[in-house]
């Protein structure tokens, strides 16, 4: 009965999510939206400003219209509109956002494995300096000083010939190696302070998980030690870590913006500090709509995750 029940409750622990996702994707425009028009203040009367925020979520939503289609001011100019702007480089966004958390999780949870059936190996020390540099290192400065020191044909201490460059990018569509090799270093820069902190919480939980009643019996069983961390303790250590890529979002986001600034990379969240500096309202809008849209999707896919993977989230129990 009670697996029945745990069974039953994942559907709609994802029901509830997903309504969660949609209010949260009308909710943080709308809040974005009154604020910008207050701060301009065409628009101060309450009705007023509802009928306007009731036209904008209408021209949003259902017309994917985000304002005017020419922007100029005496430092940027734009002349496509913000929804062009948005789509031009959605999917940028997107491939260097999904490997900056997939490179993220999957080098952390190894950094973590490491550290926690090797304590007091010089490797696991080795890595808590590294995770330590990664949180204090800010990434555009950690990019910078790639491409100045190993860059091909810039590099001042060697030249590494598959390193991504200045530049480099270039779509799946066209050439899926010049793709992988423009993008996998700035997803990794991007990554880094996520796999630093899945380091850490892998380390730990590991180590009390290696201990579990259930992993001495897998032991007690004749089973390997290394099939035991793969196939029982790291699943069981890795939902709190896959709950860490939500909790981080907002900080990946703003690395994404500076490192496609850095390299050149041709996604929409570089024209951020721009459209924030000339007061284009209708770009912000769309790059605040499309935060919201990474955010509340990754924030969901983390929690199905840990949901899947820790019955006890999908009920509230304690762990």
């Amino acid at each position: 009965m009670i697996a029945v029940t745990g069974a039953a409750s994942f559907p709609a622990f994802i029901a509830r999510r997903l309504a969660l996702l949609v209010l949260t994707m009308v909710l943080v425009p709308s809040l974005s939206f009154v604020m910008f028009t207050l701060i301009q203040g065409d628009i101060t009367a309450p009705l007023d400003v509802l009928r306007a925020l009731a036209t904008y979520l209408s021209a949003t939503f259902l017309h994917a219209d985000f304002g005017s289609t020419s922007f100029q001011s005496e430092t940027f100019r734009r002349t496509r509109g913000a929804f062009d702007v948005v789509q031009d480089g959605f999917l940028v966004d997107f491939y260097l956002l999904a490997g900056a958390i997939v490179l993220g999780v999957l080098v952390g949870l190894l950094a973590g494995a490491v550290q926690a059936t090797r304590p007091r190996a010089l490797i696991s020390r080795a890595l808590a300096v590294v995770t330590a540099l990664a949180l204090s290192s800010p990434v555009y400065w950690v990019g910078l000083m790639v491409l100045l020191l190993f860059a091909p044909g810039v590099g001042s201490i060697a030249e590494i010939p598959f390193l991504s460059t200045v530049g480099g990018y270039r779509a799946p569509s066209h050439d899926l190696l010049a793709f992988v090799r423009g993008i996998w270093l700035p997803a990794l820069i991007v990554g880094t302070p996520l796999a630093a902190a899945c380091a850490r919480m892998s380390a730990s939980q590991l180590l009390g998980t290696l201990h579990e009643d259930f992993v001495r019996t897998a032991r007690g069983m004749g089973v390997g030690n290394r099939r035991v961390l793969w196939r029982y303790a790291l699943p069981a250590a890795a939902g709190p870590v896959v709950a860490l890529v939500g909790v981080n979002m907002n900080l990946i986001l703003t690395n994404l913006a500076l490192i496609e600034s850095v390299f050149n990379i041709p996604g929409s969240f570089r024209y951020i500090e721009r459209a924030l500096t000339n007061r284009d309202v209708d770009l912000v809008q769309a790059l605040v709509l499309e935060a919201t849209f990474f955010i509340v999707l990754a924030n969901f896919l983390a929690d199905a995750v840990h949901a899947w993977l820790d019955p006890r989230v999908r009920t509230g129990e304690p762990n």
